[in-house]
């Protein structure tokens, strides 16, 4: 079974899914998926806010997070 995140930025409002690897940390599946520009500090936060950098991506299985500047006040949301 594949665990499939999908992103939006919260800048552009573009969308990305992107399949998760087993320990992979959601800050992580981002990251490595080029959805940012390599050396462009952010963050991932779910449909209530709350950031979820460091936890298991495949957490978030079939959900939408939002990916925004560390701080900024976005909010996420749910499919």
């Amino acid at each position: 079974m594949t665990n499939t995140v999908t992103f939006r930025n919260a800048l552009t409002d573009s969308t990305q899914t992107i399949e998760v690897q087993p320990g992979q940390t959601v800050h992580q599946a981002v990251a490595n998926a080029g959805f940012i520009a390599t050396g462009n500090d952010f963050s991932v936060r779910d449909k209530d806010g709350v950031v979820v950098d460091n936890r298991p991506a495949s957490d978030f299985s079939g959900m939408m997070l939002s990916v925004g500047l560390p701080g900024d006040g976005i909010t996420g949301g749910g499919i």
